[in-house]
């Protein structure tokens, strides 16, 4: 069985985590604080608070939250590279932080950006995106998807099923996690590369802002 210690994908994660801080740290000396920064803190800040609460939900092998979290993290995704797909992203960004919602603004196409027209704009490179959206979505609200974690299968007596209450399912084990694992250090590092790309690449062709 393997233990807490064992599990190496988690070191994956904090690598990325640590990337993500070193992408800030050289990106924050002697610049004017712009909307779109202030978008790609908000981004980093959220991915990493994300990050340990997902990393303490698999030690504690609570499931149930680390799959919500995952479902966080990958809305993270989303609504980062939908900076990178507006005509105006300091407009979009100062839209943003006055409230107004991400889904309710155009993308340089003209589409509205819903969760739909993100998911299309990055599935193509990244297809694990449509299933781990589908298969997490229903854990952000409370759905069959709960009621159905509460009810375990009886296979070893004369019942059908038994009641679990409780924060994890005893039968888990670490191992159990591994693609759950796979996928959050997935979108973690795509969000440490486009705000990384968006450093070294769109900041420098468009000079000072």
């Amino acid at each position: 069985m393997r233990s807490p210690d064992q599990i190496a994908d988690l070191d994956h994660i904090e690598r990325i985590e640590r990337e993500l801080l070193d992408t800030f740290e050289k990106n924050l000396s002697d610049r004017n604080a712009t909307y779109a920064f202030l978008y790609l803190c908000g981004v980093a800040r959220r991915t990493l608070a994300q990050s340990r609460a997902f990393k303490a939900c698999v030690l504690d092998k609570n499931g149930l939250v680390a799959l919500a979290i995952l479902r966080l993290q990958l809305d993270t995704v989303l609504r980062l590279y939908a900076l990178h797909w507006v005509s105006d992203p300091q407009t979009f960004a100062k839209e943003v932080f006055e409230g107004k919602q991400i889904d309710r603004i155009k993308a340089a196409d003209w589409q509205l950006m819903k969760d739909k027209y993100l998911i299309e704009k990055l599935a193509p490179k990244n297809p694990w995106i449509l299933d781990v959206y589908r298969n997490t979505s229903g854990l952000i609200h409370f759905s069959d998807r709960h009621i159905r974690a509460s009810i375990r299968a009886k296979h070893d007596t004369g019942h059908n099923y038994e009641i679990l209450i409780g924060p994890t399912n005893p039968l888990h084990e670490y191992k159990d996690f591994d693609e759950l694992i796979a996928a959050f250090f997935h979108a973690t590092a795509m969000i440490q590369v486009a705000i990384e790309y968006w450093f070294e690449n769109i900041e420098r062709r468009n000079g000072p802002q």
